[in-house]
């Protein structure tokens, strides 16, 4: 199964050959997954799972993958959906690519005066059961924080 994702200018790729092309490109690049999510002011929602491409310190590079939903969702919800594309697509990559993912970053909040705190302990330990690093917030998600991007630019 190919799994296509777009550039930030709009390109189609082919998720796997596009990986191992980075690679092959900068040998030192760490691969992160994440995502994140928003509700538009009518009731869709809008969900980015994003691959991005940390190249040392020279900086990072993105492709996402955009779904809408056109249904109302409370608050929970519409976490749980973003925690569940983002770990339906890193165990898929995780099952067809020899890549080795750094990390697999959470749009959650350690901090408990956030809603999306409830739900830090499922994702970090379903991510977790991965084998591989898990971030939220506030620690370094960067693959997250180019969703964030995507969110407030779309």
């Amino acid at each position: 199964m190919k799994k296509l994702f777009r550039t930030s200018r709009n390109q189609p790729v082919e998720i796997l050959s596009y990986t191992l092309n980075q690679i092959q490109n900068n040998p030192d690049t760490k691969v992160y997954i994440g995502g994140d999510s928003k509700l538009k002011s009518n009731g869709t929602i809008v969900y980015y799972t994003v691959v991005a491409y940390r190249y040392g310190s020279r900086g990072v590079h993105y492709v996402y993958n955009k779904e809408i939903v056109e249904r109302k969702m409370t608050k929970w919800e519409r976490l749980m959906g973003e925690i569940e594309r983002i770990m339906n697509f890193a165990t898929w990559f995780l099952e067809n690519s020899p890549v080795k993912l750094h990390a697999i970053d959470f749009d959650l909040n350690q901090d408990k005066k956030y809603f999306s705190n409830r739900l830090v302990n499922l994702a970090t330990g379903w991510g977790g059961s991965l084998g591989v690093t898990i971030y939220t917030k506030p620690d370094e998600v960067v693959a997250s924080k180019a969703a964030d991007h995507l969110t407030n630019k779309h």
